[in-house]
């Protein structure tokens, strides 16, 4: 789980990445990546499209990164000597 967790995180944060250069800056009609006609590729409301995109993938992102922290915390095995003789004993309990 924490390996598919992992690649879907990767593919967010691309998709992030790509939808972040596609918005034309301020005062910019996007000449950067395929002049004028790239900024009506969704129609009139190109900036509320990829704005309303970016925040939507930034939640997934946010949201995504808390479950790699708490299925991470699980996966992973004691960091210290201590910890692993404590737990064992803890467990000969």
């Amino acid at each position: 789980m924490f390996t598919a967790l992992l690649i879907f995180h990767a593919l967010i944060a691309i998709l992030l990445i790509i939808v972040i250069l596609i918005q034309p800056g301020q005062g910019d009609s996007g000449a950067m990546l395929g002049g004028a006609g790239s900024t009506s590729a969704f129609g009139a409301d190109t900036g509320a499209v990829l704005t309303k995109t970016t925040a939507i993938l930034g939640a997934i992102f946010i949201l995504n990164s808390l479950l790699l922290s708490i299925v991470g915390s699980k996966v992973a095995e004691p960091p210290s000597v201590i910890e692993k003789v404590v737990s064992q004993q803890q467990g000969n309990k």
